[in-house]
């Protein structure tokens, strides 16, 4: 079993101290990480979860450029895309390299580069099997453009860089009175590099200081990996054992072939316990299976391993911030404007 998309908890730190500073109450958000305050974070966040965040921000604030300053923001921090592309030789050099990382600077976005004669074309799209919000792709693009404009700094000339969002024309107004590159409407969320900026000489390039940032980078994106086959290896086995009602530590164990204490050793590395990964199983297949409007509450509370309703109930509050009928109720809404 592949991976799942998981996103770097500094980044989601990132994330959830600007909101704040926004004046956006993100105490639900918490609980829609999956994670509370009080607790030791893990080391990343699932991507689906990280998505009901940005939806919950979305609906608090009116403020449409929101995304925009979120970008600026995220590329103002010390995020392995500013930080190589602030040492490499040029844009050419730096940006390819860098999009191996995006997972620690954007998130869960999946980004294209397309070379032409006067242009450059990065676009920004959801990974496989992955479904995004608007917000988060807009976002994303932004970040990008205000790393690459950092980076070009004094020499930077006007079309040297572009943003392309399929927005209405206010929106896109609104963007260009905020941002330094210039914004356009388009059919997908790219970011334009001329030719000139592609390969333009950075000033502050420094060689063998990008080189030992990219050697990091590359050990911990290979730890990162790693650590998710195993993570998803443990969801994989956990699930299936939730269905067959055998949900003890020693039958996990031994479809691993190894003992308890291993188990919970290999646990404590992925800043998780045993309980917190069972808890996250149930969601999983809870999420699912209330899709299927043929299976009643009841059955789906049993099918995930809680032998009363109300228990099931209280944990999908806790979940998703609705009760198990409203959740399900507003997806039937859903379907029927969609």
């Amino acid at each position: 079993m592949s991976p799942t998309v998981q996103v770097d908890i500094v980044l989601v730190q990132h994330l959830l101290s600007f909101w704040d500073s926004q004046g956006i109450d993100i105490t639900p958000v918490w609980s829609l990480l999956s994670m509370t305050p009080a607790q030791p974070m893990p080391p990343w966040v699932d991507a689906d979860k990280l998505k009901l965040a940005h939806q919950y921000v979305a609906a608090q604030s009116s403020d449409r450029l929101l995304p925009a300053r979120t970008g600026r923001y995220l590329a103002q921090r010390d995020l392995p895309l500013s930080r190589l592309l602030k040492y490499s030789e040029n844009l050419s050099q730096g940006l390819p390299a860098a999009l191996r990382f995006m997972h620690l600077s954007v998130g869960s976005i999946h980004f294209v580069i397309s070379a032409g004669e006067h242009k450059v074309v990065v676009r920004a799209e959801p990974h496989a099997g992955l479904q995004l919000l608007p917000q988060q792709l807009l976002q994303a693009v932004v970040t990008l453009a205000e790393a690459c404009h950092q980076v070009l700094g004094s020499g930077y000339a006007d079309h040297d860089l572009t943003v392309s969002a399929p927005l209405e024309s206010a929106h896109i107004a609104e963007l260009n009175d905020f941002l330094i590159p210039d914004v356009r409407a388009g059919d997908h969320y790219t970011l334009e590099i001329s030719a000139a900026a592609w390969q333009r000489l950075n000033p502050r390039q420094q060689p063998i200081l990008y080189v030992s940032l990219l050697r990091d980078f590359d050990r911990n994106a290979d730890k990162f990996q790693e650590q998710l086959r195993l993570y998803s290896e443990l969801r994989r086995i956990l699930q299936g054992c939730l269905l067959k009602r055998q949900v003890s530590q020693e039958e996990v164990a031994a479809q691993l072939s190894i003992s308890v204490r291993n188990l919970q050793r290999r646990l404590k590395a992925l800043g998780t316990t045993y309980q917190a990964l069972l808890d996250e199983s149930r969601q999983t297949i809870a999420m699912r299976l209330i899709r299927d409007e043929s299976l009643p509450l009841y059955e789906i509370a049993f099918m995930v391993g809680y032998a009363e309703p109300s228990a099931f109930y209280k944990a999908f509050k806790r979940w998703t911030d609705a009760t198990p009928g409203d959740y399900r109720q507003a997806l039937t809404t859903e379907t029927n404007e969609a």
